[in-house]
């Protein structure tokens, strides 16, 4: 709780203000002025919000109504809700402070005063999986999505819908840049003073109704969480690690062991933040482990956590509900998809580790 509390609290309650407050329909419009076409709205929607707003499940929730009108087709319209779902992901699980890496970073104690040093090589991996996604999506619809009339209902860039996330990333800016102002590079401070700013420009009833109802979302989150930190304490504390160090000695070389942990507590519980916290729990207590590059030892996990997101991911469930596809088609393009990120994650970080 003393790690993720007031992020998942603050991009929680962000995320539920702007929703009561219909901000979030022009922010996909701005983007879609920008893009033009839906499939790429829809990526772009899902791969910008998830960060901010802490989680990805959340971003994809709130998207989801308004992707659905982007297309007329049905099978392009659960195209373009499969892509904003993976592209949050991918952007939630590799980027730097969303709650993956930065639960990561903070266990193990690592990039002390540059963890952005992080999105130096995970930002473009995370686009060239991005831009896969999208020609991975454009392949599978059948007939291709052709971009939608305009909405004249909302048109033009609004700035207003904006605000919250550039005063976030304005403040980590400036306490980054700026070394008597470094408190404002706090990440805790920055998002609290992006929700401020959102409850500031919507109405009265949509931000007593935003932030109940974000209190109560980001709660639930908290309680998972608090409860995976402890359950990971308990591993750490346990014969486990050494079991399991001794176990992949003689199989496995030892870089890949953060990846093979991650993957089978990805596989057993399906939630990434659980995934990057127990295992950073359990390789603090592995010497070997932390020999590993830094940047690749974060790029591990979060390769990891992205393998194997089947029936115990909880937005599996969740796209198998909103897109009324099959079973097999939510593994198609959801699964399946997330685990090809997930090995081209890890080549990278072992390109990471061969030469730096």
């Amino acid at each position: 709780f003393s790690v993720l509390g007031v992020v998942i609290f603050c991009g929680v309650g962000i995320a539920q203000v702007l929703r009561e407050g219909g901000l979030v329909a022009d922010i996909v419009a701005s983007i879609r002025g920008l893009v033009r076409r839906p499939l790429a709205t829809a990526g772009v929607a899902g791969y910008l919000l998830s960060v901010p707003l802490m989680c990805g499940i959340t971003s994809f929730v709130i998207l989801a109504p308004i992707l659905t009108h982007l297309h007329t087709d049905r099978q392009a319209s659960r195209a373009l809700l499969y892509c904003a779902g993976v592209a949050g992901m991918i952007s939630y699980v590799l980027l730097y402070p969303a709650l993956v890496v930065y639960s990561t970073t903070t266990t193990l104690g690592l990039f002390p005063g540059r963890p952005w040093d992080i999105n130096l090589i995970a930002l473009p991996v995370s686009l060239l999986i991005l831009a896969g996604l999208l020609l991975f999506l454009r392949s599978r619809i059948q007939p291709p999505v052709e971009p939608a009339p305009p909405d004249t209902g909302i048109s033009g860039w609004k700035r207003r819908a904006w605000l919250p996330f550039v005063v976030i990333i304005l403040m980590l800016a400036v306490g980054s840049l700026v070394p008597p102002l470094h408190v404002l590079a706090d990440i805790n401070l920055a998002l609290l003073a992006g929700l401020l700013c959102a409850l500031a420009i919507v109405p009265p009833d949509a931000r007593e109704r935003g932030f109940a109802r974000g209190t109560k979302n980001a709660g639930i989150i908290i309680f998972d969480l608090a409860g995976a930190g402890a359950f990971g304490s308990i591993i750490a504390a346990s014969a486990f690690p050494a079991d399991i160090a001794a176990l992949v000695q003689g199989i496995l070389p030892i870089t890949l062991l953060p990846f093979v942990i991650a993957a089978l507590m990805q596989a057993a519980q399906g939630s990434r933040v659980v995934t990057a916290t127990v295992t950073s729990t359990i390789l603090a207590t592995i010497p070997a482990a932390l020999a590993i590059n830094p940047l690749a030892l974060v790029l591990m996990i979060s390769a990891g956590a992205f393998m194997f997101s089947y029936v115990s991911d909880p937005f599996f469930w969740v796209l198998k509900r909103v897109t009324g596809d099959e079973f097999s088609g939510v593994v198609r393009n959801y699964t399946l998809p997330l685990s090809a990120a997930g090995l081209v994650t890890l080549a990278v970080a072992l390109i990471v580790e061969a030469v730096l």
